[in-house]
């Protein structure tokens, strides 16, 4: 997808829900390596696609790939050649463009298409997932920002490139580029000027923040700072929260929809998509809840929005996202 044909969508969408909680959940998976969850790339692919066909059949218009945690060298550390993990890491998105298919195939067979010749849902997407530095370093520093001294702009520029690299020769078969969970001011000035460099790049992407509080990011930088650098650049279609406590996420989708709107950026569209819950607190959001809540914020948002759940959220809250957005009429929600 172009980004043009991005903005000619002009409703709400719905993302997926928590990937790796799913699998850890439903599927009994154990983490143990700073691969996270990416390690079932390799010890069981069949259970991401399943995962990733269960959104779709509760009702997302947009999956992400299981690549958030892929630096080469953590698959080489496990014992992988270079090249084998390429290939892996390549993986994760034909696994969620083979669910998106398997699901296509299935709604258009589906009885009441049939009847009526009608598409009641767009073809869904298939958004390339790119988590923050600090989640390759499995210290939870994606939550605080705090890489250290170390590192500066042109290192965590080179970590995105080299992300972003890999997937080159795939870019045809996505529809977005979600760099997502990033706690750091520093960070996202890197990804915005990785962005700048990438000469006609026409790829929709997106960039969600964590958040300490309902004004700052995790490292402590104003929320609005962070929205004025990143609506400037084009292929930023989207902006927003991820990974976030809930209490938050009401003020924060205010906070964005009206600077983006007080700059100028009326059609670029907030993101938001909160745990069902985390070790951090006891907040937590029921899929019930989440269907209540989802009608505050898409209103909040205007209705150009993109809501799903991160940690802990299940297809059932998918559904409810879903089922909420269905609830107010002209928007074309089915």
């Amino acid at each position: 997808m172009k980004i043009k044909d991005f903005y000619e969508i002009s409703k709400p969408l719905v993302l997926d829900g928590g990937l790796a909680t799913e699998l850890e959940i439903t599927y009994g998976k154990k983490f143990t390596t700073n691969l996270w969850s990416a390690s079932c790339l390799y010890q069981d692919p069949d259970a991401i696609r399943e995962v990733h066909l269960s959104y779709f059949r509760a009702g997302a218009d947009i999956a992400t790939t299981c690549s958030y945690q892929i630096p080469i060298d953590n698959f080489i550390k496990e014992g992988f050649t270079k090249q084998e993990a390429i290939e892996l890491i390549q993986k994760s998105v034909h696994l969620a463009v083979e669910a998106r298919d398997i699901f296509w195939k299935e709604y258009k067979e589906y009885k009441e298409y049939k009847e009526d010749q009608t598409q009641k849902r767009m073809k869904p997407m298939i958004a390339l997932s790119f988590g923050p530095f600090g989640g390759s370093l499995g210290d939870y520093s994606e939550y605080t920002g705090n890489y250290g001294n170390d590192i500066n702009l042109e290192k965590l520029k080179e970590f995105h490139k080299n992300n972003l690299n890999i997937f080159k020769p795939l870019l045809s078969l996505i529809d977005f580029i979600a760099f997502e969970t990033i706690p750091s001011y520093l960070e996202i000035e890197s990804i915005c000027s990785l962005l700048k460099e990438e000469e006609d790049f026409d790829i929709p992407c997106w960039i969600s923040f964590t958040c300490k509080n309902e004004d700052q990011i995790s490292d402590g930088k104003l929320l609005i700072d962070c929205i004025k650098l990143c609506s400037k650049i084009d292929c930023i279609v989207s902006i927003g929260i991820n990974c976030v406590i809930p209490k938050f996420i009401e003020k924060l989708v205010k906070n964005i929809r009206e600077e983006l709107d007080k700059n100028g950026y009326e059609k670029k569209y907030v993101i938001c998509y909160p745990n069902a819950g985390d070790y951090r607190c006891d907040d937590k959001i029921n899929p019930d809840e989440f269907e209540d809540y989802t009608k505050i914020w898409a209103e909040l948002a205007k209705f150009k929005i993109i809501i799903g759940g991160c940690c802990k959220t299940t297809p059932d809250h998918i559904r409810n996202i879903r089922n909420a957005l269905k609830s107010f009429p002209g928007l074309g929600i089915e």
